[in-house]
């Protein structure tokens, strides 16, 4: 059956008239005039039946009946306000990813592939969580972009591409490096945060090719390293995987052509518990049309 209620604007403004302690301050809240808002409230009792406002005093009152209907309104609109706020959140929450990944592979792998995907898809939000170190879930969590060791991947997810490494170099100081002759290079070297990369000392042992340590280069971070070797500083350790587009680009050149396959490669794993929603899946369906394994 049909609800015996009087329409919501009317309720509208005498909930704001009462909350707000008077007409005129009800008007400027709701936009209206004050004899718009006098005519509502005197609609609605015309609708109850009852008086609403005791107009004997200045300023007006509500009376028992006003203050009984006062509460169920208010309450009744708050309930209204927490559903709807529910409700955005969840359909902002659809339409929203959470990917994880180290700050290099985000800058030079996924930022590329994110800018195609958004032309698909512009109604989608990927929410890129960077870490120095291994990345790994944290609550949310919906995508996980890692590498991990062929010994080490196990069901780990999907492999998106195995890893390779060789020396690059900006193309300009080539020449200045010694022209793929490491003897003359000055090295740009990261620190090692456990991300069981390799580093120059075990691409030497790799590939059996040798150079004598002298004054190079440390940075904290693959994203200053990559900086550095784009400003021809020095030759850089290049992983495929932040390098290929710099290199396809013309603003990084293979030093050396002497690569080392470390023997592993970059998984796009999920959490425990899948997420259902149709965001996550058009992104990791896309995400995974770049992969070569």
């Amino acid at each position: 059956m049909r609800r015996n209620l009087p329409p919501l604007r009317l309720m509208t403004a005498f909930e704001a008239v009462i909350r707000s302690g008077g007409i005129q301050n009800a008007a400027l809240e709701l936009n209206v005039t004050q004899p718009a808002v006098s005519q509502a409230v005197r609609a609605l009792e015309d609708h109850v039946g009852v008086k609403l406002f005791d107009r004997n005093v200045r300023p007006a009152t509500p009376t028992e009946s006003g203050h009984s209907l006062y509460e169920a309104v208010s309450q009744g609109m708050d309930r209204m306000e927490r559903a709807l706020e529910e409700i955005r959140a969840r359909a902002a929450g659809e339409t929203e990813v959470n990917i994880a990944c180290t700050v290099c592979t985000g800058t030079y792998w996924l930022m590329p592939r994110l800018a195609m995907f958004y032309g698909a898809h512009p109604d989608i939000s990927a929410r890129v969580v960077t870490s120095s170190g291994v990345p790994h879930f944290a609550p949310g969590t919906d995508l996980l972009i890692r590498y991990r060791r062929e010994q080490d991947a196990g069901k780990q997810g999907d492999l998106l591409f195995r890893e390779k490494v060789l020396p690059v170099c900006q193309p300009e100081a080539f020449e200045t490096h010694g022209a793929g002759d490491f003897e003359a290079a000055t090295l740009l070297h990261v620190r090692s945060d456990g991300n069981g990369w390799a580093g120059w000392e075990e691409y030497f042992d790799a590939t059996g090719l040798s150079r004598k340590r002298r004054a190079d280069r440390v940075f904290d971070n693959y994203v200053q390293a990559t900086q550095a070797a784009l400003a021809g500083m020095g030759v850089m350790l290049g992983w495929v995987s932040n390098t290929a587009d710099l290199l396809s680009q013309g603003r990084l050149s293979v030093y050396r052509d002497r690569p080392y396959v470390p023997g592993g490669g970059y998984y796009l794993s999920y959490p425990q518990r899948r997420s259902e929603k149709k965001a996550v899946a058009l992104l990791a369906t896309h995400l995974k049309e770049f992969r070569d394994g």
